[in-house]
């Protein structure tokens, strides 16, 4: 399952590179998103939710509530742009899933690669890939 949350003042820096495959070049590219939170309460805020660590979010009763941003195997994804509504999206409604769907009809689908939290300027910093 797949739970949408838009986020204002995102700063994206997209890089697109050249690479040597077997059989000629390969464009290829990377991303970095800058996505400001807001310490409130001891909590930080992301797009109006509370953000939890990957670990913490996947033990929560709702988590429609909160955001995250996980890497590794359990990957989240980011997108630029809006998104039609805020109800959780079932990964079975398309074969292929809900992440390959968006990568085949959209340009700029980012899977998350690496998470860092910074406080002096509270953002996180997402690369993807």
């Amino acid at each position: 399952m797949w739970y949408p949350t838009v986020i204002a003042g995102v700063q994206l820096s997209v890089e697109r590179v050249q690479a040597a495959a077997g059989y000629g070049w390969k464009q290829t590219g990377q991303t970095v998103a800058l996505i400001p939170y807001v310490p409130l309460e001891g909590a930080l805020t992301v797009g109006g939710k509370i953000w939890l660590p990957p670990k913490m979010w996947q033990r929560v009763d709702e988590p429609e509530l909160y955001v995250t941003f996980a890497e590794g195997e359990d990957f989240d994804f980011f997108l630029p742009g809006t998104w039609p509504e805020d109800e959780p999206v079932a990964d079975g409604t398309w074969p292929e899933g809900f992440y390959e769907h968006l990568c085949r009809e959209r340009d700029g689908v980012w899977a998350v690669r690496s998470v860092h939290r910074y406080g002096a300027l509270p953002h996180f910093e997402i690369e993807g890939r």
